[in-house]
């Protein structure tokens, strides 16, 4: 009765969304989400290098079992480069967001093909004390600029005499933003409620 039930719910589901698949589809669908497109090979032969993380993660338009992230190559020989990392969804196998460091392999015969080191970014994470904390260091790593700026063009209007005249960047606009990042780090499942309200309210005392 309860596997009857089960096959009725996947058609009624099915039909909501076009129909149930073909076998075809299923096989392709299959291949879409276990292919790595080339990363294992890239772990294997690839240069180490440190990346930059310098964004979020998004989806692809047009290609549901891949994510994008833009990333700082930083390579141990040579300037850094930024590239837009595209990789398979099922390959993500830990948190990564703006300001994290994260170990990569650089493809040999193309250096704007890279794959993260999934393995040794887990142990990097747990390392510092878990997701949430990893998460919330990067965020520090990307915002904390932005108030040094503040500070330093406060500063250099007071030493010019301004008094003012010339507004200084606020501390405002990096509150909101940082809030702004944590309700996306929330929608994405990376904290949870509760989380999300006591990071939020202590970037509001700051004000």
């Amino acid at each position: 009765m309860g596997l009857f039930k089960d096959f009725k719910n996947m058609k009624a589901t099915a039909d909501e969304h076009g129909g149930m698949p073909s076998m075809k589809d299923v096989r392709r669908d299959i291949h879409s989400t276990f292919d790595d497109r080339g990363e294992r090979e890239i772990l294997a032969s690839g240069i180490a290098a440190k990346g930059i993380v310098r964004g979020f993660v998004s989806p692809v338009q047009g290609d549901r079992f891949a994510m994008q992230i833009p990333i700082e190559v930083q390579p141990l020989n040579g300037l850094p480069y930024t590239i837009n990392y595209v990789f398979p969804t099922v390959r993500m196998q830990t948190a990564i967001t703006a300001g994290m460091e994260v170990p990569i392999k650089i493809d040999r015969a193309d250096p704007n093909r890279i794959a993260v080191q999934w393995d040794a970014q887990k142990a990097s994470i747990a390392a510092a004390g878990g997701e949430y904390a990893a998460v919330e260091a990067g965020m520090a790593q990307t915002y904390s600029g932005v108030a040094n700026a503040s500070m330093e063009q406060a500063m250099k209007n007071l030493r010019d005499g301004t008094g003012g005249a010339t507004p200084p960047t606020t501390f405002a606009p990096d509150v909101q933003s940082r809030i702004e990042k944590l309700e996306q780090l929330k929608a994405a499942g990376l904290i949870d409620a509760g989380q999300y309200e006591a990071k939020k309210q202590k970037l509001l005392d700051e004000l």
